[in-house]
């Protein structure tokens, strides 16, 4: 060190020469390697332009760790030069490169997501400059490092002090910008809006202006504020980002198109000249979303229904552009209602939607009900057709002359085919047809290179479909189909030369399709009545469509007026009548009911309406009894089970859930009781609850015992004996034991799923489920390398408020298990004996 440099005395000379010495040697190097670094992480990044784009870029959990070499060398030259250079004197620092240099390090620290290591120097800026403007920035870190723990209260603390305080308007873009980013992700459109207007009035980076505008375009474009946001996206087109972000900031401009407005058909001669550009070819899918919305906007639902069509056809690579055009005809279907077609399109979303897309849930309930209330429709159809081929026999004729028609030119080009290619095979030499195959010929299906890339990008936009007829359909059972499984070898028939006749270009063929036994009709009526009385349910709570409801239930007394459902749908006709205000409909129905069944548990809730709410609540108080029976079961307190069940019996008598209770009961003596108890107790479920879901259980329990298999028995033991083997280098699993009456299981899995993408994007992680035994189910998530990665998994899981609050606030039993011992785990059904030996053999302690 010079002479006359001390750091123990501010002279003028001292100060200099830290100053100079920090800035040039270390500072000045340590923030080009920063600036790199976020140039990289710009230039890697792939914005999702169907989503908010997130206002600031920071690295994955991949990309951090790339980061570590860089990041390291920022942190040693802050670390040497603070060392080295500092002058802490009268609790002042007297070198003004010192606290840049702790917000490099603090920043290193966060691009490495060691954010409690941040957290610490961040803390210690705010505190050291608290009287200096510097302690702004510590606190903007403070809080986007909170941010991005997802300690949401702890960062608007620190946002909020900095908003009392003043913030200094050097730091107003960023902190502006960072408030509106904490709102975002607060789902606050209107102060994220607010903020984000304030941060571009001091925002001069023209990357950071660009995207600023960006999101508050969309932010408007959400609250339905076209002219705003086509505004907005005009700025961004006129600061000339790249591409990607200059042709979506054009179609987003498209799509903030105002009906009635002068600009309307230059935009759509704007997109119609993209369609025509080579360059865009990638995103034509795109650019036919857009004229779409702005076909609806002008009420061309016909050409907006065209529209998407063409987008999806055209989605090559954006499966998730694809899944929304596909998203969107399902909804303008199910609004008509047209409800098969919706289900058509409900079904090609789900096939490409990511499933951490935030509305996949509902898609896929919605997708469910409708896939249940198409096949109900179909089977309607289907034996209404079939008994009407019964009925009249000229109709019955003309159906199957012409599907023998069909047949016969179908089997006509067949032999052609056949005879063709036979032609080919005597007149060409093996070497040839080879050459010929391999040299990618005229027909498709010689090409194999074509052929190859067709398998490809069938299974990219189809996923693994099995090949049969109607393979774009995942409901297929409605179908009406001739099968010639049907047909027996011994009934295949020859003409006179021997050759074997096409089965389906015989009337006999069809006819064994037909109902045309009384038992074989009975079965077909049936299928009718069951159908049409799921429909007007499903149409009701559902779908709330009473129009449709009041059609079905309404057909089915008039079709089948002694079936069973008569009074049940009379009842749900009622209630129809109440929700839609319908007197005359109301006054019908209450007559019918009271008049034919005076003595109908419905006729008591029409003429008391507190009866259905004292039943309600009676049944309320029995599940809630059956759940805290259930917990006890799920923690082996199996006597205290037994106990209870008895109990049950006593105080709700015949409940509507005495089958459940049974079970449970049988589950427990199975726990603490012989082989030979435990089977009475199943069998007398089968006994006393013939046809319910309890008595399914015990059949398929017992069915299991009589084939070897240990079904959650003990035998009196309450300690596990399976030979569990603690490893280190292996597989791991992560488990979570759910009750099988929680039917959130698929809800859960897909927030595993948003969990696992969001920390820890970087490995390949599997999510699935499977019941163990009648009660209980397991989620399963696979694979964990290693003892080490294992356990950072599992911590990082179970102290998770954000995606897993729903599943985690529900405290089930979550445990680690190696791939070798979940083999005897799974066989063994030994979740009480695992769990102690997960606990004995990990370190988990929170």
């Amino acid at each position: 060190m010079l002479s006359g440099c001390s750091r123990k005395k501010s002279r003028f000379t001292s100060r200099a020469y830290h100053n100079t010495t920090t800035r040039y040697n270390y500072f000045f190097n340590a923030r080009e390697i920063k600036r790199e670094t976020e140039r990289a992480l710009y230039d890697q990044h792939k914005d999702d332009f169907s989503e908010v784009l997130p206002l600031f870029i920071y690295p994955s959990e991949d990309q951090a760790k790339a980061l570590y070499p860089d990041m390291d060398k920022i942190i040693e030259k802050t670390s040497t030069a603070i060392d080295r250079h500092s002058m802490y004197l009268r609790k002042k620092e007297h070198n003004r490169w010192i606290d840049d240099c702790y917000m490099l390090m603090g920043i290193a620290r966060f691009y490495k997501q060691e954010y409690f290591v941040g957290e610490e120097v961040f803390e210690y800026i705010a505190k050291a400059y608290k009287k200096q403007d510097e302690r702004f920035s510590g606190l903007i870190w403070l809080a986007r490092t909170h941010i991005e723990l997802g300690n949401m209260n702890k960062a608007e603390s620190y946002l909020t002090l900095i908003d009392e305080q003043g913030v200094p308007k050097q730091y107003s873009s960023d902190f502006n910008a960072l408030y509106a980013d904490y709102y975002i992700k607060k789902r606050n459109i209107d102060d994220a809006v607010n903020r984000l207007e304030k941060a571009l009035e001091t925002t001069k980076n023209k990357q950071k202006k660009t995207r600023y505008n960006y999101v508050l375009a969309q932010l408007w474009l959400k609250k339905k504020e076209y002219g705003k946001a086509s505004d907005l996206f005009t700025q961004v087109i006129k600061l000339k980002p790249r591409y990607d972000m200059l042709f979506n900031a054009k179609i987003s401009r498209a799509m903030s198109f105002e009906p009635g407005s002068e600009k309307g058909g230059d935009i759509k001669k704007m997109l119609t000249k993209m369609v025509k550009d080579g360059k865009n070819e990638e995103f034509l899918d795109q650019i036919y979303y857009a004229l779409a919305d702005i076909a609806f906007k002008e009420s061309d639902e016909p050409l907006g229904i065209e529209y998407l069509q063409k987008s999806a056809a055209a989605s090559v690579s954006n499966n998730k552009q694809k899944a929304l055009s596909y998203l969107r005809l399902g909804e303008i279907f199910y609004m008509k209602p047209n409800y098969v077609s919706s289900q058509a399109y409900y079904d090609s979303c789900l096939t490409v939607l990511p499933e951490d897309y935030d509305r996949y849930e509902s898609i896929y309930n919605r997708s469910k009900a409708l896939n249940t209330l198409v096949e109900n429709i179909m089977i309607v159809e289907k034996e209404d057709s079939l008994q009407r081929m019964v009925s009249d026999v000229g109709y019955r004729k003309e159906v199957i002359d012409e599907l023998i028609e069909k047949a016969k030119r179908e089997e006509a080009e067949r032999l052609a085919e056949e005879a063709e290619f036979n032609s080919l095979d005597n007149n060409s030499s093996p070497n040839n047809i080879n050459a010929n195959l391999n040299n990618a010929g005229n027909w498709y299906f010689y090409n194999q290179t074509t052929l190859g890339f067709g398998f490809t990008d069938f299974k990219k936009n189809w996923g693994n479909r099995k090949l049969e007829d109607h393979w774009r359909r995942s409901n297929k059972e409605t179908i009406v189909t001739f099968d010639d499984d049907f047909m027996d070898a011994d009934s295949v028939k020859t003409d006179s030369t021997g050759a074997k006749i096409n089965p389906r270009t015989t009337e006999e063929y069809y006819l064994r399709f037909l109902p045309l036994t009384d038992s074989s009709l009975s079965v077909s009526h049936n299928s009718i009545i069951e159908a049409l009385y799921k429909m007007g349910n499903l149409y009701r709570e559902d779908f709330q469509d009473y129009k449709h409801a009041t059609k079905s239930f309404e057909d089915l007394v008039s079709r089948y007026d002694t079936c069973r459902y008569k009074l049940p749908s009379w009842y749900n006709l009622y209630r129809i009548s109440l929700l839609t205000d319908n007197d005359v409909m109301k006054a019908k129905y209450k007559k019918l009911i009271l008049d034919e069944y005076p003595d109908s548990e419905y006729a008591r809730i029409i003429q008391d309406p507190t009866y259905n709410k004292v039943t309600r609540e009676n049944r309320k108080r029995v599940d809630n009894y059956y759940s805290i029976v259930f917990d006890l079961y799920r923690d082996w307190k199996y006597e205290k089970v037994l106990t209870r069940c008895r109990k049950a019996k006593t105080i709700f008598a015949d409940n509507h859930i005495l089958d459940k209770f049974d079970l449970l009961a049988a589950m427990a003596i199975g726990h603490v009781e012989p082989l030979d108890s435990f089977k009475l107790a199943l069998n007398n479920i089968l006994i006393n609850h013939p046809g319910t879901e309890s008595s399914k259980e015990a059949q398929r329990i017992l069915d299991l015992i009589k084939k070897g298999v240990k079904v959650g028995v003990d035998g009196g033991s309450q300690s596990s004996s399976v030979p569990y083997k603690h490893q280190f280098n292996t597989e791991f699993h992560l488990v979570v034991v759910v009750p099988g009456t929680d039917k959130k299981s698929n809800k859960y899995k897909v927030d595993i799923s948003n969990f696992n993408r969001k920390y820890y994007s970087a490995k390949v992680l599997n999510v699935s489920n499977i019941f163990i035994d009648p009660t209980q189910q397991i989620i399963i998530v696979k694979k964990m390398q290693g003892y080490d990665e294992a356990i950072d998994y599992y911590k990082s899981f179970i102290l998770n408020k954000d995606n897993l609050a729903d599943l985690l606030g529900k405290k089930y039993q979550v445990f680690l298990i190696s791939k070798e011992n979940f083999v005897l785990f799974y066989k063994n059904k030994d979740v009480k004996g695992y769990l102690e030996f997960f606990k004995k053999n990990f370190e988990v302690e929170k």
